[in-house]
């Protein structure tokens, strides 16, 4: 085999590699929107249960109300919210997935309402981000903020 036919195959496999690693990653992003959609649903949904599925028992965020840091999921308080009229109503929009390995960090916008206990109800679009790990076959949320806009919202669509 001379130079040039060694040069071709070296190129040929580092291309093949290339379009898998490509396709992988792509495989992995539309798995991590997947899972961000599907626990949002739940979470409009008000089925704690399922939105509990999709965060680790390390998760920590930030929440809606602008207070202090939160630590893990607590199915307790997010029913009793609920039961009191808690109530969220949104569609995402402009998701963006990038996967790091057996990490994700997805950004969405969330347009809609949110309804308080008491019936406040608090129109507009918030700011979401989140950091998924890969746990078994589930992406689960280790890490999440969400804040409503302060500045102009991007034009929905």
């Amino acid at each position: 085999m001379n130079l040039l036919q060694r040069a071709i195959r070296i190129s040929a496999v580092l291309l093949c590699g290339l379009i898998i690693y490509t396709q992988t990653a792509q495989s992995q992003e539309e798995e991590v929107r997947a899972a961000m959609m599907a626990s949002l649903a739940a979470w409009n949904e008000g089925d704690v249960t399922a939105f509990g599925a999709f965060f680790s028992t390390e998760t920590r965020g930030f929440n809606l109300d602008g207070g202090i840091l939160i630590r893990g999921f607590n199915a307790a308080a997010l029913e009793a919210a609920l039961d009191a009229g808690f109530a969220i109503a949104v569609e995402p929009r402009e998701i963006d997935v990038k996967v790091y390995g057996n990490a994700a960090v997805g950004v969405a916008y969330l347009d809609g309402s949110i309804t308080l206990p008491g019936g406040t109800v608090r129109e507009g679009t918030w700011r979401y981000s989140e950091t998924r790990v890969k746990d078994g076959d589930t992406w689960k949320v280790v890490q999440y903020h969400i804040s409503a806009m302060t500045v102009g919202a991007p034009p929905s669509p």
